[in-house]
């Protein structure tokens, strides 16, 4: 089987992987840190983040039909391809945590109240694991199909939103004076973006690769503008002060929506959220394959339903530790940010710099 990705596949991989659980928290932050300006953080970081993706796309290109460490080995040699995948393997082990964590918890604040916190992680990974089981190119194909639907419902409920919502919630939309605290706030927008080092283990189809760093920068590009839509709808619908005291404002934000004229969409939040808990899915069994993929570079010798099976144990495992934590979700986004910049830039660029030099050299 060609254990590969298209373009195509790669646009919805990348598009549900960075949205999956920052979707409905980012007003929130933006609201925070950066003020009705924050459009101009969010298309700030998507450049700087495309042209990371860009980075990694060129060396999928280049070493096609190869993940990061089969080209890492050939550049650099056995040991430090098993230092990377060792790193990315515990990177995304707690990315993992951290996504699982927040699906639980945004779950039991606004659906089901009175079920633990870990029923709903033990309940979810074997779905996760059944996914990852199945390799790169089964879940490229139903990212495709899932992701065509998100962004159609994605842009039904926020063109309503537009509709509905109060235009001077979101005015000045830009202030001069406030440039400096608009570039600050790039860093907390950063958890936003992170997600585009999961190419790391799709290998590119021999078709039309050499395109494919265009296309994943202006992805992430489209990805900046998702939120930038996400953002300005909701505090047009909450309001920019009010937004900062709910943990889900997205939720908030679309039950303020008003169909008079649909009866069994009077709940826009539960249709909406049906297909964002998909998401969630979607985000967190391509994190939870990226590690199996690793773990089977690491150990070829291995079954891969036992990585499988371990791996999902091990995120079980952390995913209690974290419940037992107050600000464990807090904490992890301070590692997962740092982590991510080795993740999806220093190390990427460091290879293709690498690459770049062996082949003129």
């Amino acid at each position: 089987m060609d254990n590969t990705i298209t373009n195509r596949q790669m646009v919805f991989i990348l598009f549900l992987t960075l949205t999956s659980i920052t979707i409905i928290t980012i007003p929130k932050t933006i609201a925070e840190k950066a003020g009705v300006g924050g459009w101009a953080t969010l298309l700030l970081t998507a450049l700087m983040f495309g042209l990371l993706v860009m980075v990694i796309a060129s060396l999928n290109s280049m070493y096609r039909g190869k993940m990061l460490y089969d080209y890492s080995r050939e550049l650099l040699g056995k040991a430090f391809a098993v230092i990377f995948a060792v790193f990315y393997s515990l990177y995304f082990l707690m990315v993992s945590a951290y996504l699982c964590t927040s699906m639980a918890s945004m779950l039991k604040a606004n659906f089901l109240l009175e079920t633990p916190l870990w029923a709903f992680v033990l309940v979810s990974l074997p779905v996760f694991g059944y996914v990852a089981y199945k390799g790169v190119t089964n879940i490229a194909r139903l990212f495709e199909f899932y992701g065509v639907i998100f962004i159609l419902a994605m842009t039904v409920v926020h063109g309503v939103m537009l509709y509905q919502g109060e235009t001077d919630n979101i005015r000045p939309l830009f202030v001069p004076s406030e440039t400096g605290k608009y570039l600050a706030a790039v860093k907390d927008t950063i958890i936003g973006f992170l997600g585009i080092e999961v190419l790391t283990i799709t290998p590119f189809s021999l078709k039309r690769s050499k395109k494919a760093p265009r296309v994943a920068f202006l992805t992430l590009i489209a990805v900046g503008f998702a939120y930038v839509l996400v953002v300005e709808t909701s505090i047009m619908m909450v309001g920019i002060h009010e937004i900062t005291f709910y943990e889900y404002p997205l939720i908030n934000a679309i039950r303020q929506i008003v169909l008079h004229y649909i009866e069994f969409l009077r709940r826009v939040d539960i249709v909406y959220l049906t297909l964002g808990v998909m998401g969630i899915v979607a985000g967190i069994s391509m994190v939870y394959l990226a590690i199996v993929e690793y773990v089977c570079r690491l150990f070829p010798r291995a079954a891969r339903w036992l990585v499988v099976v371990i791996v999902g144990f091990a995120i079980f495992l952390l995913s209690l530790e974290g419940f037992g934590i107050l600000d464990f979700r807090h904490i992890a986004v301070q590692l997962i940010t740092y982590g991510g910049l080795l993740a999806a830039g220093v190390i990427p660029v460091s290879l293709w710099i690498v690459a770049k030099v062996k082949r003129h050299g």
